[in-house]
């Protein structure tokens, strides 16, 4: 779980200079950040509170981040006449952290058992 908020702060960070720079026109930006560090503070909450659907949340959440960044930086690159290089890599990066973050998030075993419902010998 240490890697998976390593990962998505990463994103978070490349996320949040993309939204505020001078270039970026598009302030529904900034509000996708503000929701993605919200929701994903939530969702690793619900996960330290052993939630099993919160795995899942997360997974859904962080594939419509994605989606919703890379679709931004491609309104903003086309709005501009310089092919903005710099706000491009900013996306491309916070979304291959996010990727990296869904490879632990699904196939991790441990955090399956951790997330897991609770048996009679267990405490």
């Amino acid at each position: 779980m240490c890697i998976v908020f390593l990962l998505v702060t990463g994103a978070h960070y490349f996320f949040y200079k993309f939204s505020s720079d001078r270039l970026n026109n598009y302030p529904i930006s900034q509000g996708l950040t503000f929701g993605c560090v919200l929701w994903t503070t939530v969702l690793f909450v619900a996960m330290w509170l052993r939630y099993g659907w919160s795995r899942y949340v997360m997974i859904t959440m962080i594939c419509f981040g994605i989606g919703g960044f890379s679709l931004l930086a491609m309104l903003v690159r086309s709005e501009s006449v310089d092919p903005l290089p710099r706000l491009t890599k900013l996306v491309v990066c916070g979304a291959a952290l996010y990727a990296l973050a869904l490879i632990p998030l699904s196939a991790s075993s441990a955090l399956r058992h951790f997330l897991g419902p609770k048996t009679a010998g267990e405490r």
